[in-house]
């Protein structure tokens, strides 16, 4: 069992150790915040002189950033949503504040201490930020992020010398609604919006929630005040007979309305087997909500997904536009931007001959692929390079020299 002094010991040690790593976390994100500024003015320095000669200096230093974003990304197998972040917090701890990337090299405060910092820094003009910074990095060192930010917002809110109304006015334009897939056939719905909507909004649900409660009621409350902004957002009023199932409203017809593909097996939809089915940006979704949704759908698209099935997968060198069922079948099987790593939905991206049409590209399967719009445009300026060796199959190559694959989804099932 061991004596109380043991079980000390061994907890101390324990303890150590993880504050040890912890530290050395630390150490090894400044370094690599340190390395990726690194690589920016590589990109902005020596790359953009062969990319963009001569432009402005604002229409290089984003596009270093854009481009290095894009590499990291594929390096680290991150999002480039993540990337860019990384970019940018780099640059500011290196070139504006080395105090604070020197406590996190020291293991003083933590990566996510350090971005709340950033987060904070950014906007002031310098000497505020440094006045913000000289009283906040004691703070960092000794409490934890949430308690932070809360007292960094009240000291920036004093230091900055903007009101805040005319910041707020600002800030607004930057509102957006952002979709994360989450397991089990559900997901997530980040909104940014000014916090006094966002208080209303919830104040709102939450009464409304209330009102559906009783005896009878069995949802809880997060799941009625879920079910109240579903129902309103999708048109229909949520009642206390809401049978809770996915996807249905409380008027027993089904909410989805918009034009999205929901790709089924021929048995599910028969009801022979349950095999999921998948929805176009998310991925499987169970029998019974894809039988629903094929039960209200006021119309069938046929995705043909084999030369021999009939789908028109070429049209060669005689038109440039692309064919609609070509276009469906492309969407299906790209899903996203297929850009190493990109995640944004097929639906919101452009279709590009890998092979130029100029160049005697065709408009065939083979030599079309999803692009969005930012890494379309970076492959117009030749920064970006890809190839499809094999139908499907993207290679991309960055300014950098490097290759990277992206190979297509394989068949939902």
């Amino acid at each position: 069992m061991g004596t109380a002094a043991e079980h000390a010991r061994e907890f101390d040690r324990i303890s150590d150790r993880i504050t040890a790593l912890n530290a050395e976390k630390a150490r090894i994100d400044a370094e690599l915040a340190a390395s990726t500024e690194e690589l920016r003015k590589v990109f902005e320095t020596k790359m953009m002189d062969h990319f963009w000669p001569g432009r402005p200096g604002p229409h290089r230093t984003n596009l270093a950033d854009t481009t290095t974003a894009t590499e990291i990304a594929c390096l680290l197998r991150i999002s480039e949503r993540s990337a860019h972040r990384l970019v940018q917090y780099s640059a500011l701890l290196v070139n504006y504040h080395p105090r604070t990337l020197s406590a996190l090299r020291e293991g003083a405060i933590s990566w996510p201490h350090a971005t709340t910092l950033l987060h904070e820094y950014l906007g002031l003009p310098h000497h505020a930020a440094a006045r913000l910074e000289e009283a906040l990095l004691p703070i960092a060192a000794d409490t934890t992020v949430p308690r932070l930010s809360y007292r960094a917002r009240r000291l920036r809110t004093e230091l900055h010398p903007e009101a805040l109304e005319k910041r707020a006015c600002t800030a607004a334009q930057g509102r957006r609604v952002d979709l994360e897939a989450a397991d089990d056939a559900m997901a997530w719905l980040h909104v940014h919006l000014p916090a006094t909507d966002a208080a209303a909004i919830d104040a709102r649900l939450t009464h409304a929630a209330r009102t559906l409660e009783g005896p009878a009621e069995r949802r809880t409350l997060p799941q009625l005040r879920i079910d109240v902004l579903t129902d309103l957002l999708l048109g229909d009023s949520a009642r206390p007979d809401h049978g809770g199932a996915p996807g249905s409203s409380a008027s027993g017809g089904y909410r989805i309305r918009a034009h999205v593909n929901v790709t089924v097996p021929v048995l599910t939809l028969l009801g022979v087997d349950d095999a999921p089915a998948d929805l176009e940006g998310y991925g499987p979704i169970p029998a019974d909500i894809a039988r629903r949704l094929a039960a209200h759908a006021p119309s069938f698209t046929r995705l043909l997904t084999h030369p021999e099935t009939g789908a028109v997968l070429s049209v060669g060198r005689n038109t440039y536009a692309v064919p609609a069922d070509l276009k469906k079948w492309l969407r299906v099987r790209d899903r996203t931007c297929r850009h190493p790593g990109c995640s944004i939905p097929a639906v919101r991206c452009e279709l590009d001959h890998t092979v130029p049409w100029s160049r005697g590209g065709p408009t065939t399967h083979d030599n079309l692929a999803h692009l969005c719009r930012k890494h379309h445009m970076l492959k117009s300026e030749g920064i970006w390079h890809y190839d499809q060796p094999t139908p499907g199959t993207l290679v991309a190559t960055s300014p950098g020299g490097r290759a990277y694959a992206c190979d297509p989804e394989p068949p939902p099932f």
